[in-house]
């Protein structure tokens, strides 16, 4: 309770100065503040730890409002902001929502979020049906929300509504026992809708860019979705085309019109025939037209298919039909009256109902079933025109039988002849005194009446007056006794302002302490800071220029040593290339002396062998003998 009492001292109230600092105007520039909480059109107020609206009032053109996450727990004073479009009371203290006059003044909202509040009962929320265009609604992380039926009672008591808690209303909430594929189902995948998008507050353009994106992902959801907007968006269709003569021309041949009416053919004099037919109308499924649509197909096709040419009908066929005569000569008048109240009733209704147009085929049919069959259809539609006609007929009033005059018995007879010839004059005058008495009296009774009702009344008069003076004591009392209490709570409550204002003081004066202390010792950490600086530069200083010196002597001798050892090492290589060019000399002369041995060696074998050779040719030369050659055989 303590911690709560601490976080209430800390709540904030919704200044001017509030507004304008997180305000919006219509222009472009977000650095640029209003001066004139009139011409703001956003406010921005979410975290702020409000615990009321009190100047919020004062933004006549306010149209966007952001209130998240606070402490606020009525929101009348948003009454005057007539032209808002979104209002964003997400995470507050609100139990209780006001009455359907703030709501119908709030005729441009489309947006409303309440969700994670805490409003538990639909009484809590009963104004939220005043609001005309209310779109999208949130309610979710509330104790309401945990309620069975909660979706089906907050969509059917709102019209406007077409999303709750991030999915769009689908049909099966709105018509009763109608069941819909899966795709159509109530909280399908298909109807998800983030209305409560995760994203940073832009600027004014870009946040009613992305109101109008939801309400029109709502619309796209609803008519791809919706059974009733797709029969009503063919039917449209299809009267714009007929309108505009883009459906196709029929041939002029005996035609025949099937009405589909969305309402029972009923009289339409009335206005409570009127209202129902159009509750009818308006409850028709999609079921219903498709079922039309094909029973009309399918009939259309099995008379096509029974057609044939120059056959005359039967005498069984509902053309040469004694019975079926008789009952189109019955029923001709009440037909024609008929027709004439269903031209009225089809300019009454005007597009409340559509026409299925087609060609009327001529049956000649030699089967006796089929024949059987087509009478015996034809005649239960007479007979249901018939009964339609009868339902459509109003009632005629019974003519009353003339009362018949009274019975004279011969008594009677015979006094009024004996008194026939009496004069009745006396008797009329006595009558005429009988009842002038009569109404002098009941004019007597009358004034006694009315007397005595002035004396009740006087002395109710009396009783209220005294009721009402001491009822005007009592509420004098009371109302002296609770300005004596009020007058108790703002002495209590300026005491307990005045230590809160002392409280404040001296936790200021602690802070302006406190405050200078830090500043003093932040002060002297300065100045130590800068002396410590500057005796680390010194000595850093020192010690760089003594390696310095180190690094320079230790260079120096190095750069000795490896003078010398370079020229120690430049000896040696002379030595040693003296030494190679010495080598190299003795052996480029014993490989020359090799060299000429091997040569002459070579060339003595050559001789050698050459003479070998010759010696050897000249004894071959002596040993030869003359042959002479083999004459060839030309024939063979």
């Amino acid at each position: 309770m303590d911690s709560l009492d601490a976080q209430r001292k800390y709540l904030v109230t919704c200044s001017e100065s509030l507004i304008l600092s997180h305000g919006q105007g219509p222009g472009l520039d977000l650095v640029e503040k209003e001066t004139d909480p009139q011409q703001v059109v956003m406010v921005n107020l979410s975290c702020l730890l409000l615990k009321n609206l009190d100047n919020v009032g004062s933004c006549r053109s306010l149209r966007v409002c952001i209130l998240a996450d606070n402490f606020i727990s009525t929101i009348d004073a948003l009454i005057a902001c007539v032209h808002i479009v979104k209002l964003d009371l997400k995470g507050n203290q609100i139990t209780q929502l006001p009455g359907v006059v703030f709501w119908d003044s709030l005729r441009r909202l489309q947006l409303l979020h309440l969700h994670d509040n805490n409003m538990g009962t639909r009484k809590n929320i009963e104004g939220l049906s005043g609001c005309p265009n209310l779109t999208a609604l949130t309610l979710y992380d509330t104790p309401l929300s945990l309620k069975g039926n909660y979706r089906h009672c907050i969509i059917n008591s709102i019209w406007s509504l077409k999303a709750l808690d991030n999915f769009v209303v689908s049909d099966e909430e709105i018509i009763e026992n109608w069941i819909l594929p899966l795709h159509f189902k109530t909280l399908c995948h298909n109807f998800y809708l983030n209305l409560y998008p995760a994203a940073k507050m832009g600027p004014y353009q870009s946040e009613m860019r992305a109101i109008h994106k939801i309400i029109s992902e709502v619309n796209r959801i609803q008519s791809v979705y919706s059974p009733t907007l797709i029969i009503q968006r063919w039917i449209r269709g299809h009267l714009t085309r007929k309108r505009l003569g883009l459906v196709p021309a029929v041939p002029s041949r005996e035609r025949f019109s099937i009405r589909v009416h969305l309402s029972p053919i009923a009289s339409v004099e009335t206005d409570s025939q009127q209202t129902q037919e159009e509750t009818w109308v308006k409850e028709c499924t999609a079921k219903q037209h498709l079922q039309v649509l094909q029973e009309v197909v399918t009939s259309q096709a099995s008379l096509e298919a029974k057609k044939q040419k120059d056959i005359s009908p039967p005498h069984n066929t509902p053309q040469n039909s004694k019975t079926m005569r008789s009952n189109r000569a019955k029923y001709s008048e009440a037909e024609r009256d008929f027709s004439a109240a269903e031209e009225f009733y089809e300019e009454k209704l005007g597009k409340m109902c559509f026409r299925l147009i087609g060609f009327k085929a001529l049956v000649h049919q030699v089967e006796p079933v089929s024949n059987m069959l087509i009478s015996r259809q034809q005649g239960g539609r007479d007979i249901r025109s018939a009964i339609r006609l009868f339902h459509t007929q109003r009632p005629e009033t019974p003519k009353l039988p003339h009362p018949r005059p009274p019975l004279i018995n011969a008594e009677k007879r015979l006094m009024g002849r004996c008194l026939g010839s009496i004069s009745l004059a006396p008797f009329q005058v006595i009558q005429r005194a009988y009842r002038m008495r009569e109404q002098a009296e009941a004019l007597q009774r009358r004034a006694q009446q009315v007397a005595h009702s002035q004396a009740r009344r006087e002395g109710a008069q009396g009783q209220r007056h005294g009721l009402l003076e001491a009822r005007r004591e009592v509420v004098l009392q009371v109302r002296e006794k609770e300005q004596k209490e009020v007058e108790g709570a703002l002495a209590l409550l300026r005491a307990s302002r005045d230590r809160e204002v002392q409280e404040v003081r001296q936790r200021h004066a602690v802070f302006l302490e406190e405050k200078r202390r830090r500043a003093s010792e932040r002060a002297m950490v300065v100045a130590f800071s800068r002396q410590h600086a500057f005796l680390s530069k010194t000595v850093n200083r020192h010690a760089v220029r003594q390696r310095q010196s180190h690094a320079q002597q230790e260079r120096s001798v190095m750069v000795a040593s490896s003078r010398q050892q370079s020229r120690i090492q430049r000896e040696r290589i002379m030595g040693c290339i003296e030494d190679r060019q010495q080598s190299l000399k003795e052996e480029a002369i014993t490989s020359r002396v090799n060299r000429d041995t091997y040569l002459a060696t070579k060339h003595t074998n050559q001789l050698l062998r050459a003479q070998e050779r010759v010696a050897s040719v000249k004894a071959s030369h002596a040993k030869m003998e003359v042959l002479h050659p083999v004459p060839v055989n030309q024939t063979a």
